[in-house]
């Protein structure tokens, strides 16, 4: 029996969930475009760092993302990061997991943010950076364990994460470091892009404070 299949069937589903989880909160045009720029902007990362391997911004943006604007975004900034920046890098079966890994990034930043200005610091940002990176690691050790080997053992599993273990160590460490360097930096300047789009015009007269919205 193979697991390659059903592994990937089964990660098309969650892909497939998660952006279907984005379109239900229907996002407006500009919330949109902040996703579609933020994903953009980690497939650049991603581009411009291939000659670092394992080293590159694109973890800690889709991190970042999901942080700031929730995790159906975030999922959403991760999966098409991955799609796009792999028209560059080659399509293929490791997509839709790659898409899955960065998109699981986003709900961490996510549940991150929950830890309130305690997740804001740079070391709890390096730190929120470093557990991004084993887990992408983890989830793309895991597709090399259900879909390159004819029956997935144990054995197996614990030989693909000790041999990937020094570039998934080397992932983690790069975020760290640039979550604790433009980390904040990156958190505040998205935020006040999120506040911009949340903001609405009021006739002249009212005042928004007040119920009815009259002075």
């Amino acid at each position: 029996m193979t697991w390659a299949l059903p592994a990937l069937g089964l990660v098309l589903v969650a892909v497939a969930a998660g952006l279907a989880w984005y379109e239900r909160g229907r996002p407006t045009a500009r919330v949109v475009a902040l996703v579609a720029t933020l994903a953009a902007l980690a497939a650049l990362g991603r581009i411009a760092f291939a000659p670092l391997p394992n080293v590159k911004p694109t973890t800690d943006i889709v991190l970042l993302s999901g942080f700031v604007l929730g995790g159906a975004p975030g999922f959403a900034v991760g999966a098409v990061a991955a799609l796009t920046s792999n028209f560059v890098f080659g399509q293929g079966p490791w997509t839709p997991w790659q898409m899955a890994a960065w998109g699981a990034v986003g709900l961490l930043g996510a549940l991150v943010a929950r830890f309130g200005h305690l997740a804001t610091g740079r070391w709890s940002l390096a730190l929120a950076g470093a557990l991004a990176g084993l887990l992408f690691g983890l989830v793309m050790d895991l597709s090399t364990w259900l879909t390159a080997t004819a029956v997935p053992e144990r054995g197996t599993l614990l030989a693909i994460l000790a041999t990937s273990a020094p570039f998934n160590l080397l992932h983690a460490a790069g975020n760290a470091v640039f979550a604790f360097v433009f980390g904040p930096a990156f958190v505040t300047a998205l935020r006040r892009s999120r506040d911009r789009l949340d903001g609405r015009f009021v006739p002249a007269g009212v005042d928004p404070r007040t119920p009815g919205g009259l002075r």
